[in-house]
C-alpha cells in the first residue's frame, strides 16, 4: 500500500486528461470479475490454461487485426466436454449444457469473435447411436440462434472415421454418408457460414485416416466449398481454399521462442492462390501434456512467452494482408482445446506486473509486458464498495498526474490486449496529513 499525506475532496469525477475517455461511466463493483464462460471453479493446469476465475481483457479481437479488414474471425470450438473422467482435463461444465453455451456465445460476442468452427465426429457412433458431440452442437444451436451476427461451420474431423465410420466403409463412403445430414441439419442455418453463397465446410485430418476420393465427394454435394489443411488445400483442384494450423515441436525439444515457420508458409502459399478461400490462425501456444491420447515420448510443446507467440501470429497476419488485400477468415486455435493447452476461453497468461509510487502528486507507473497491454484504467474507490474510473492511459505512461478532486483509495488497471488478462495494482491511499 502507497500513502502520501494531503488530502483533496472527497468527491467522484470524470475527467479526460487523455482522449481515451471523455465521458462518464457508471461505478463497478469488482475491478477483477471472472468474466469468461470458463467454470470459475476451473483451476489453472501445467499445461498452460489459466484458471477460470481469471479476469480477461473484452477488449475486441479486431483491434489486432490490420487497418480497414473485414476478416471474419472465428473460434474453433470443441463441444465435446461431457463426464469429467473421459478425458485429460476436468474443465468443470458440459458442452451439451443449453447454459453453457449461451455463456461460451455470450463471451465470444464479448470479445468480438465472429462465430464458431465446431469439430465435429459424424452424426452417429459407431454404434449406430446419436454422436455425443453432435447432440451437443445441436442443443447449442439455439442458443447460438440468440446473437444473430454470429455464424458457424462444421469441421469434419478424422474421428468421423476413426471412431464412428459406418459399418465397411473406407474415409470416402464415411464422408459421403454424413453430407446429406450436414445439408438438412446445418447448411438451412441462416447463421451457417458462407462464401460466394455456398456452405463452408472444413476438414481436419482425413487424408490422414486413408485414400479420400474428394473429386466423388465434392460431385455428392457441389454447393459444398471445402477447405482442406495447409498446403493440400492449395494444390488440390477440388479444393475450394486451406486453412493453417498449430506446429509444435516435440516436448524433447522445448524452446523459449515459437518456431513459425509452417505459418509463414501457409502465407507463403496463400499469396500465390489468391482465388482460394485462406483461412489463418493465431494461437497462444501448445503443450499436450494433459492429452490422454498423446504417449509419453510424443509430446508436443510450443511457448506461451508470455503472449509473445499470440502477438506474433497476428503480425503474420498483418504483414500479409491489407485493406486491398482481405485474409477471409482467422480462426482462434482454439477456444476450448484444456487438453493441448491451446484453451483461449480463460485467457492467455501475459506475465505483466504493475507497480505504483507517489511522488507527491504524481502517480508513478512501473509496467512490465507492456505490449501485451491496451490501456490504464485509473480507479477511485467510493463508499459501498464500488469503483469508480477516473481516466484512462496508454500503456507507455510513465507518470500520472492525479487530478484535482482524487482522494481516498485508488487503483491502477492494466487492461490487456485481447484475450490477455487484466492486473490491477496494490491500494494506493491518499490520506489526511499528520
Amino acid at each position: 500500500m502507497t500513502t502520501v499525506k494531503w488530502i483533496l475532496p472527497a468527491v467522484a469525477l470524470c475527467f479526460s486528461a487523455l482522449p481515451l475517455t471523455t465521458k462518464c461511466e457508471e461505478p463497478v463493483r469488482n475491478l477483477m470479475p471472472p468474466n469468461t464462460s470458463a467454470s470459475h471453479t476451473f483451476a489453472a493446469t501445467r499445461n498452460g490454461n489459466l484458471g477460470g476465475s481469471t479476469s480477461v481483457s473484452d477488449v475486441n479481437i479486431h483491434t489486432l487485426l490490420y487497418p480497414g479488414h473485414t476478416t471474419k474471425v472465428l473460434a474453433h470450438y470443441l463441444p465435446w466436454w461431457f463426464d469429467p473422467k473421459s478425458r485429460g482435463v476436468a474443465v468443470g461444465y458440459r458442452s451439451d449444457d443449453p447454459a453453457q453455451a449461451f455463456r461460451t456465445f455470450k463471451d465470444m460476442q464479448a470479445r468480438g469473435v465472429d462465430g464458431v468452427i465446431v469439430d465435429w465426429y459424424g452424426q452417429n457412433d459407431a454404434n449406430g447411436q446419436p454422436e455425443p458431440i453432435d447432440v451437443a452442437w445441436r442443443k447449442s444451436m439455439p442458443e447460438l440462434a440468440k446473437f444473430p451476427n454470429m455464424s458457424f461451420s462444421i469441421m469434419v474431423d478424422a474421428g468421423t472415421y476413426n471412431f464412428n465410420r459406418c459399418k465397411g466403409c473406407d474415409v470416402t463412403q464415411t464422408v459421403l454418408s454424413q453430407l446429406d445430414y450436414l445439408s438438412r441439419t446445418y447448411f438451412s442455418s441462416p447463421q451457417y457460414l458462407r462464401y460466394d453463397g455456398h456452405p463452408v465446410v472444413y476438414e481436419f485430418g482425413l487424408d490422414w485416416a486413408g485414400k479420400v476420393d474428394w473429386s466423388r465427394i465434392q460431385a455428392a454435394h457441389p454447393e459444398i466449398s471445402w477447405v482442406h489443411i495447409h498446403k493440400q488445400g492449395f494444390d488440390r483442384d477440388d479444393s475450394a481454399g486451406a486453412f493453417v494450423w498449430i506446429a509444435p515441436g516435440f516436448a524433447a525439444r522445448k524452446t523459449s521462442v515459437a518456431d513459425l515457420t509452417e505459418l509463414k508458409e501457409f502465407y507463403r502459399y496463400a499469396r500465390t492462390e489468391p482465388t482460394k478461400i485462406a483461412t489463418g490462425g493465431v494461437f497462444k501456444g501448445f503443450d499436450d501434456l494433459l492429452a490422454a491420447w498423446a504417449k509419453p515420448n510424443e509430446k508436443h510443446y510450443m511457448p506461451q512467452a508470455c503472449g509473445d507467440t499470440w502477438l506474433q501470429t497476428f503480425d503474420l497476419v498483418n504483414q500479409n494482408y491489407s485493406a486491398t488485400r482481405q485474409l477471409p477468415f482467422l480462426q482462434l486455435i482454439t477456444w476450448n482445446d484444456y487438453e493441448e493447452g491451446t484453451a483461449l476461453e480463460p485467457g492467455i497468461d501475459n506475465c505483466v506486473t504493475l507497480q505504483t509510487h507517489l511522488s507527491g502528486n504524481a502517480l508513478d507507473v512501473k509496467l512490465s509486458h507492456a505490449e501485451t497491454v491496451d490501456h490504464l484504467e485509473l480507479y477511485q474507490s467510493l463508499a459501498g464498495g464500488e469503483f469508480r474510473l477516473v481516466n484512462r492511459y496508454t500503456p507507455a505512461t510513465a507518470s500520472i498526474a492525479l487530478p484535482a478532486g482524487v482522494s481516498g483509495t485508488l487503483y491502477l488497471k492494466a487492461v490487456g490486449k485481447p484475450f490477455f488478462r487484466n492486473v490491477v495494482s496494490e491500494p494506493i491511499t491518499v490520506g489526511r496529513p499528520k
